[in-house]
């Protein structure tokens, strides 16, 4: 069998890499002009350097254009319990199939989100599982690579208990004003202006698949990206697996 194929999938990838928390992750393959290439930085770089020239794994003449526009792959996230003070944070690192540029106003520690892409997301009150107050996740970085990093300052409203679930059951990512991105090819990448989850997903190889879900993995993982939780009075809610404010 070859080493490595030429589609959109993670199987594609060369064969020789493995999956999540591995220091050769298929996460950090992606495909150029030049073929399969490895994210500067990583252990199977050979230098902690982020700014360093990416590695050629597999020469593979235009890839990126053979595979057409760039498609949103997988979400990843860390669980875990966060501060809730004002100055916690959650990161959400969105994996694509290309190296991705991207035109947005620079992060800011608050919930404005002015010429930036962002995702809305809820925190879910630990009783009920209702709303308790808007967090915006903004691009925050990996402009240039296939590893899009989104921050949310995580407000003080929250309580010790409390969840975090997107805004709707969409998960929509969205561009405002001036911020946008393409692939290594300059196409737009159109799956950040749409739903991540649901009947109208556009994620995936297929442009087609969800990202979110209680069946659906993180990046590399077999951990789901949601879990339905109940709350400690009454309703339940899918929320973001293991993250909980402390």
């Amino acid at each position: 069998m070859p080493l490595w194929l030429k589609s959109t999938s993670a199987e594609s990838r060369p064969k020789w890499l493995a999956g999540d928390d591995s220091d050769y992750a298929k996460e950090h393959a992606f495909a150029t002009t030049r073929g399969w290439e490895m994210k500067a930085g990583t252990a199977a770089s050979g230098n902690d350097n982020s700014s360093a020239q990416t590695e050629v794994l597999a020469c593979v003449g235009n890839l990126s254009a053979t595979l057409g526009a760039a498609n949103l792959l997988s979400v990843d996230f860390t669980a875990g319990t966060y501060a809730h003070d004002g100055t916690g944070t959650l990161d959400v690192v969105y994996t694509f199939d290309e190296a991705i540029t991207v035109t947005s106003a620079a992060y800011t520690a608050n919930q404005v989100v002015s010429n930036k892409i962002k995702v809305d997301f809820w925190i879910v009150q630990v009783d009920d599982m209702s709303k308790r107050a808007d967090m915006k996740l903004q691009y925050y970085s990996g402009s240039g690579t296939n590893r899009l990093v989104f921050r949310g300052l995580i407000p003080s409203d929250g309580e010790a208990g409390d969840h975090i679930s997107g805004a709707d059951a969409t998960y929509a990512m969205a561009t405002d004003g001036t911020s946008a991105a393409v692939d290594g090819n300059g196409t737009t990448v159109t799956s950040v202006d749409g739903d991540h989850a649901g009947g109208s997903a556009v994620g995936g190889p297929d442009a087609g698949t969800a990202l979110w879900g209680t069946s659906v993995a993180k990046t590399g993982s077999s951990v789901n990206t949601l879990t339905t939780t109940a709350g400690s009075g009454s309703g339940s809610r899918a929320v973001l697996t293991g993250v909980v404010l402390g």
